[in-house]
């Protein structure tokens, strides 16, 4: 059995921090966690010390095109991998595949070859498919395709849902669409989450799509109508409903420090969870780049398309922590928290990630004072190490 213990950080639970904390793992689980003076570390153990260090539970990532030049609506096995690594590199431990509108057969061929490999790697950090469309409002389409939009219909859902082997966890829909509220009741019953996005909805049409399901709101602030004070629309259902959970992309491009900070204000920590909405172009030189057949230029970290409309971003997690500590006033336990626990929940996977405990999968990441990675354990085994420069 595989012994491991690390010593001397600092352990975000993430509901507390534990200073000069010790875990040692053993299989694939916490065996035993928490002051180092309090812990006993078994003699055949490999011990790590991570003294200046802070470890955390495995970032959980609901939103993710792609990166490190890859996109997992590439047709190939190679680029799926390609990301996946990327992310574990990043402290990504569990996240879902996102895929976006194409048309018919070219969407369902993407979904069939993640779902395939899914099912053969289960061990892999990609955890299920987010479906960011296809029905999406073509008049808030962001970097979206609007050739490749489809119209809602419960019999292209089912196409879809077959398609994904069960395997579609979470989709962004516009529930204004007309055919949007049918599909929504039919993915609800089959246990999918439903994030509303892309939407010109207004308020009513938030409350309506409450009833038949939504329960989050992706990437809040953008591809959603302004916020009006006598015609409302998602931005004010996502503030005052506290069955919608918000998606926040916080990379200080898509939404200012100073509306993170009021986001924390509404929704708490416990309402917010932090994605990346990473396409290809993440941890890639400046330059030019593909999203839906369409070119991206990547400039000063920000992704955007030729008419300058943001597409996707460049983010990690570690990153999004860090200016949600660093910019937006939020203890480090409640921005570990919107990255790890919080995504664990609507994986239905709180039992087990997401927190650091004795029984709970030894899903880690070690960070150092810049939030840089130096080191990511999933289910015990380090899989992936910094190298010392």
């Amino acid at each position: 059995m595989q012994k491991l213990a690390l010593v001397g950080g600092k352990v975000i639970t993430p509901f507390r921090v534990i200073e000069n904390g010790t875990i040692v793992i053993e299989s694939s689980k916490i065996y035993e966690l928490g002051k180092s003076s309090d812990v006993n570390i078994p003699g055949d153990c490999q011990v790590i010390d991570i003294s200046g260090k802070m470890i955390s539970p495995g970032f959980i990532d609901l939103l993710v095109h792609g990166g490190g030049g890859y996109g997992f609506a590439d047709p190939t096995k190679e680029s799926i991998e390609k990301v996946s690594d990327y992310f574990i590199s990043h402290g990504s431990t569990a996240m879902l595949a996102a895929l976006f509108a194409k048309p018919y057969d070219q969407l369902l061929s993407d979904i069939r070859r993640l779902a395939k490999y899914i099912m053969n790697n289960p061990d892999s950090n990609i955890k299920g498919i987010h479906m960011e469309g296809p029905y999406l409002n073509p008049d808030l389409k962001g970097a979206m395709n609007e050739g490749y939009l489809w119209k809602p219909t419960v019999d292209s859902w089912m196409d879809m849902w077959e398609a994904s082997r069960g395997l579609i966890k979470m989709m962004t829909i516009a529930p204004e669409l007309p055919g949007a509220i049918e599909v929504m009741r039919e993915a609800a019953n089959e246990g999918v989450v439903l994030s509303i996005g892309h939407s010109m909805a207004y308020y009513e049409d938030i409350e309506l799509a409450i009833d038949n399901g939504a329960a989050h709101v992706t990437h809040m602030f953008n591809a959603m109508r302004p916020f009006h004070h006598r015609k409302p629309g998602v931005i004010a259902g996502a503030l005052l409903r506290d069955e919608l959970k918000i998606e926040l992309i916080a990379d200080t491009m898509h939404v200012h420090p100073a509306i993170m900070e009021m986001l924390l204000k509404f929704k708490k920590a416990s309402g917010i969870i932090l994605i990346t909405d990473s396409i290809r172009a993440g941890g890639m030189h400046e330059g030019e780049y593909e999203f839906a057949d369409q070119k991206v230029i990547m400039e000063g970290g920000k992704a955007y398309l030729e008419d300058g409309t943001l597409a996707g971003s460049t983010l990690t997690l570690p990153m999004a922590v860090k200016n949600m500590v660093q910019t937006a006033g939020a203890k480090i336990t409640d921005a570990i928290r919107m990255a790890s626990l919080n995504g664990a929940k609507v994986l239905s996977v709180e039992d087990r990630k997401g927190i650091l405990a004795a029984g709970k999968d030894a899903d880690l990441v070690v960070l150092n004072e810049d939030y840089t990675v130096e080191m990511t354990i999933m289910m015990g085994k380090i899989r992936y190490q910094r190298k010392e420069e």
